[in-house]
């Protein structure tokens, strides 16, 4: 919530100020702060396994409801599967090439930061004074 919509109806504030609300004052802006809590990583956690609690709601009841066994055939192999298991391992399968490639981009940005902080702390030594 913003400070335009927490003092929009008080008091000081006129309903004809064509330049905005009026800014909150000393106290105003204290009370405010005070109104609003950190975020903690326990409640940050606490959301997390919410989350997570309905996601697998959600998935046990996408595999009570795909139960029947289906042909599915890959390159040699050949098998039946219960429907939910043949679109959860591909889901699973597709994830984790996502994850590989995301991973490598990422060390790849990395390497790139650390090089140019190197060549940066390098020439700022350079320009040093003797």
């Amino acid at each position: 919530m913003s400070v335009v919509h927490r003092f929009r109806n008080t008091p000081d504030a006129s309903s004809d100020d064509r330049d905005g609300p009026a800014a909150p004052t000393g106290a105003q802006a204290a009370a405010s702060e005070s109104r609003t809590l950190p975020h903690t990583r326990a409640g940050i956690a606490w959301v997390g396994a919410c989350i997570a609690a309905v996601g697998v709601l959600a998935l046990i009841i996408f595999i009570a409801q795909n139960v029947h066994s289906v042909e599915v055939s890959f390159v040699t192999l050949h098998g039946r599967f219960a429907l939910a298991v043949a679109l959860l391992a591909a889901a699973l399968a597709g994830s984790v090439i996502t994850l590989v490639l995301g991973s490598t981009r990422i060390v790849q940005l990395r390497r790139t930061a650390r090089r140019y902080r190197r060549a940066r702390a390098t020439s700022a030594g350079d320009d040093q004074p003797v």
